[in-house]
């Protein structure tokens, strides 16, 4: 079973961030909203005392790590405009979930301390790839070079849609829980795994990402982007638990 160490590392220069810290604490409490208690306690047993909110934001919070500098090409891949989302060799979200999940399928042959870095690895990058931008266009770098102003301030497109609008129009784990009510088929069909048709599906919100018209950014935009965040917040929080409920329910 190849091993996350051995991928061949793309150089991509990007400075990605993610959802923020908050974000990701809202993906990860969504999906335990989602587990049934004994599921919760086998996850969390691996996570070594680590609350889900912690696990969430660790692959952002080693990123000052120099040892770890090879992680940062995994929150994200960038595609030429036009092209759909497809599973790459190399370092990038797409291709590490991918091997993540499959690794995890043969858990059996991972020590303990690298089933917890898979589940790290889920619990941030599941929700990275919900951040239409995570999928997004390497012209801009994601968006990062997008030059922004909302608010009186100057922000970029790809932090905009991490944090700001997060920040500024309060979302909270409850806007998440509630953005959409899904019959019986329908989760079931969010619960698919399926990595790379998740990616595309995040892609297809790029239309609607760039449409900001103006770099004075207007609050109908950031309203209309918030509807789109908070979606995307609970299906990323459905998904990680459909994955962890794959590999962990007892």
């Amino acid at each position: 079973m190849k091993k996350i160490t051995s991928f061949v590392f793309l150089l991509i220069t990007v400075n990605s961030f993610s959802w923020g810290n908050r974000g990701h604490a809202m993906v990860a409490q969504v999906a335990f909203s989602y587990l049934d208690e004994n599921t919760k306690k086998y996850v969390l047993s691996y996570l070594d005392g680590m609350t889900i909110e912690e696990a969430a934001n660790w692959m952002d919070d080693i990123k000052g790590d120099k040892n770890l500098d090879h992680m940062r090409a995994y929150h994200y891949a960038n595609f030429p405009k036009g092209t759909k989302a497809a599973d790459r060799e190399g370092s990038n979200i797409v291709h590490v979930l991918n091997n993540t999940i499959i690794e995890l399928g043969a858990k059996d042959q991972l020590t303990r301390e690298e089933i917890k870095t898979r589940i790290l690895f889920l619990f941030h990058l599941i929700g990275d790839l919900h951040q239409p931008l995570h999928v997004g266009y390497s012209t801009d770098k994601g968006g990062n070079t997008v030059q922004l102003n909302y608010r009186n301030q100057g922000t970029n497109l790809h932090s905009l849609w991490d944090s700001g609008i997060i920040s500024s129009l309060n979302i909270t784990l409850a806007d998440c829980l509630n953005s959409q009510i899904y019959t019986s088929e329908e989760l079931k069909s969010i619960r698919a795994v399926n990595v790379v048709s998740w990616s595309q599906e995040s892609r297809e919100l790029l239309g609607q990402v760039y449409d900001y018209g103006h770099p004075k950014v207007k609050d109908k935009y950031a309203e209309e982007s918030a509807t789109i965040i908070k979606r995307q917040l609970q299906k990323a929080g459905i998904r990680l638990a459909a994955v962890l409920q794959l590999f962990f329910k007892e």
